[in-house]
């Protein structure tokens, strides 16, 4: 019987013996798993007391094991965090989970605070299975979470600028030929998202026609990896039916290992308004401003053109050189304003009399012109000048009074003549209707003469006074918006002629021009103003023009040189004006002497911007110091339009780094019209005319003896 009762307690011994040796194996990989882990390992009561805490904690947290074990996680955790963890960890107390995943912030020993992952599993007793505590891991997230909360951030970011921005994102993926489109790029065309199909097929059908193959041309070297990114400026055709100028830009972002684009994303910029601002600048810089007649550089331009193409086909053309009569005498008794619209009521009586291969051209003043294209003998020419001078002459009615003017008109024809030849002959012919009676026409003959003997005598005149220094300077002030002092004066040529008195520039300075007396009277002018800036306070200005004649001739830079240095004048002090015809003459040799004339510390300024050639071709290819806007557009800005185009440039001299003149300022108005535009300086009669150079200096003095800052315009 003893046997019998021992022998089943050796056996239930030998098992608890088994379960305890497995119980401390089980243990002993616990620990070796727990205390090589980078993670925390916690083993928790279901109260939340710690029971047991991985050495991993010290370079978690900075704590030693020992300080964590019997303490509670909450005791830990950041206030703003509590809620949720003990929300969590009473739903594992209460079994009513069995594992679970939460981030929180938990406080290091140094008082900072980690994001930590932490990740539950209940624990249960195997013999009745009931949950005794919880295991949880710890992990440092910190760096993660600071990286995501970094990217939401970002994105967000990302969808304000998109939702506030102009540009309209595209995402192209090759492989698919899906095409993603933003609903602001849709938006900009007048289209909802739903009404259209984003396929690279559907985009190229709406571009215009005239530009479709550029912009494939210049997609194909961007996707061969030909060009680094693309670029276009192209028409799409919008809901309504018109054309909006988009701006298209592109990088091909995935390649596969052949070198094919399999992915390109961009931007789509609706840049209707600039492109259309820019043809207006492009219209005013050929076309007068006042009558809307193509101007002088038009018009030789179709003067040449009509001369090749009667050469070519074997016909006949005439030129009329039409003068007004009478004009001076509205301008004196009535005013400006008053000739203006006499001079918009010709422009539009002398479109009236043409047929549609006919031009007719403002060349200046009260100067205008007229190109018969197609006539077949001399009778039709003179058809049309007889109508000219009797549709001008008609009494214009000027706000309630009648103005009378009339026009004698110069008829040449050309047949195998140079165009400016032709030009020439209508001149002469019109000094002959001119000393005839006016209000006529005459056609040139061979014998007319008369106007060539005045013309030799004013050369002869010129060159006299060229030679005997007869001329005079006189120095417009040019002010800074920004101080309300003046910053500089412009240098400009005055002829006072012993028996006719004081000579037009528009009259000698073209003359003197064409018979390159220029060069020898722009050399004094250079001397002189330098001479007399010398002695004006350091940071003044100078301002001098100077002509295409001094550019084709050899020299200038050598006069430039030696008026600086016998002057004693910084060069940073001198600003040298030039206009669009300066760079026709060419364009790559005068730009590589404007650029050594850079180098030596000379400005650059652009004068009479917009009246001229391609006034945006030449911004692009030379940073010049400044611009000057033309009186013309000045004269008319209080028009939204003519606005716009001066905003339109000052917005192209900002982006160049240029700053902005206006010239021409006569009135409180336009001053504050300039201002509002962003123009830095202004010039005009509104502060002062041209000065001889003791009342400039006068004007000196005046300006610094009052108090400083002051600001000019409206307070």
């Amino acid at each position: 019987m003893v046997c019998l009762t021992v022998l089943p307690a050796a056996a239930e011994l030998q098992r608890r013996m088994g379960l305890f040796s497995a119980l401390r194996q089980s243990e002993s990989r616990f620990r070796l798993l727990a205390e090589n882990t980078t993670d925390i390992i916690v083993l928790s009561s279901l109260d939340t007391t710690r029971r047991y805490v991985s050495p991993a904690c010290k370079a978690l947290l900075g704590y030693e094991p020992e300080e964590l074990v019997g303490t509670r996680p909450l005791d830990f955790v950041h206030p703003d965090d509590r809620e949720g963890y003990a929300g969590l960890l009473a739903s594992l107390s209460a079994s009513e989970v069995e594992r679970a995943v939460t981030r929180q912030r938990y406080r290091r020993k140094d008082g900072a605070w980690v994001w930590l992952e932490v990740s539950f599993s209940l624990t249960h007793d195997e013999a009745s299975g009931a949950a005794t505590g919880y295991v949880a891991s710890l992990r440092d997230v910190t760096l993660r979470r600071n990286a995501e909360e970094a990217l939401r951030v970002s994105e967000e970011r990302l969808a304000l600028a998109l939702d506030s921005g102009s540009d309209g994102i595209w995402d192209w993926d090759l492989e698919s030929g899906a095409l993603e489109l933003s609903d602001h790029w849709f938006s900009t065309l007048g289209y909802d998202p739903s009404e259209m199909e984003p396929r690279i097929g559907t985009v190229e059908e709406m571009i215009h026609p005239d530009d479709v193959e550029r912009a494939r041309q210049l997609l194909g070297s961007c996707l061969k990896g030909q060009t680094p990114t693309f670029q276009c400026e192209y028409r799409l055709k919008t809901k309504a039916g018109g054309y909006a100028w988009a701006l298209a830009r592109g990088k091909v972002v995935s390649r596969s290992a052949e070198g094919r684009a399999l992915r390109m994303v961009g931007t789509h910029i609706d840049i209707t308004r600039r492109k259309q601002a820019e043809l207006q600048i492009e219209h005013m810089a050929h076309h007068d401003a006042l009558t809307g007649l193509p101007n002088r550089t038009l018009f030789r331009q179709k003067l040449l053109a009509a001369a090749v193409s009667a050469d070519r086909g074997g016909r006949q053309f005439a030129v009329l050189a039409c003068d007004l009569d009478r004009f001076k005498s509205v301008n004196d008794t009535r005013g400006h304003a008053a000739g203006d619209a006499v001079l918009r009521v010709v422009a539009e009586r002398l479109r009236s009399a043409l047929g549609e291969h006919d031009v007719a051209a403002r060349l200046g003043g009260d100067e205008f012109a007229v190109i018969l294209g197609r006539i077949d003998r001399p009778h039709d020419a003179a058809v049309v000048a007889q109508r000219i001078v009797e549709l001008v002459g008609r009494p214009i009615d000027v706000d309630g009074q009648v103005a009378a003017v009339g026009v004698s008109v110069g008829v040449a024809l050309g047949q195998g003549d140079p165009g400016d030849q032709i030009f020439r002959n209508a001149d002469t012919a019109l000094y002959r209707a001119k000393a005839e009676g006016r209000n006529v026409y005459r056609f040139f003959e061979p014998g007319m003469d008369a106007a060539f003997i005045a013309r030799n005598q004013l050369e002869a005149d010129l060159q006299v006074a060229a030679r005997e220094r007869g001329f005079a300077l006189a120095y417009q002030p040019i002010v800074s918006l920004e101080t309300g002092r003046v910053g500089g004066f412009e240098a400009l040529m005055r002829w006072p002629h012993p028996t006719r008195g004081m000579v037009s520039p528009a009259e000698f300075i073209p003359l003197a021009e064409e018979t390159g007396l220029i060069v020898q009277m722009g050399d004094w002018a250079l001397r002189e103003a330098c001479a007399e800036a010398a002695a004006w306070p350091s940071d003044l200005r100078l301002a001098v023009n100077v002509s295409a004649v001094q550019f084709e001739r050899a020299g200038l830079e050598r006069s430039v040189v030696e008026a600086l240095e016998s002057s004693g004048l910084a060069p940073s002090r001198l600003e040298l004006e030039i206009t669009e015809s300066v760079l026709m003459q060419d364009a790559v040799g005068v730009v590589s002497a404007l650029m050594r004339l850079r180098a030596l510390g000379v400005r650059i300024a652009l004068d009479d911007f917009g009246t001229g050639y391609s006034s945006l071709s030449y911004l692009r290819r030379f940073p010049f110091n400044k611009i000057k806007i033309d009186r013309s557009f000045i004269t008319e800005i209080e028009d939204p339009e003519v606005a716009e185009i001066v905003r339109a440039i000052v917005g192209l001299g900002q982006r160049s780094g240029a700053s902005i003149t206006a010239e021409g300022v006569e009135t409180a108005r336009q001053l504050e019209a300039v201002r509002a535009l962003g123009c830095t300086e202004v010039q005009g009669f509104h502060f002062s005319g041209p000065l001889a150079p003791a009342a400039a200096r006068d004007f000196i003095a005046t300006d610094l003896a009052l108090p400083r800052p002051r600001r000019i315009g409206r307070a």
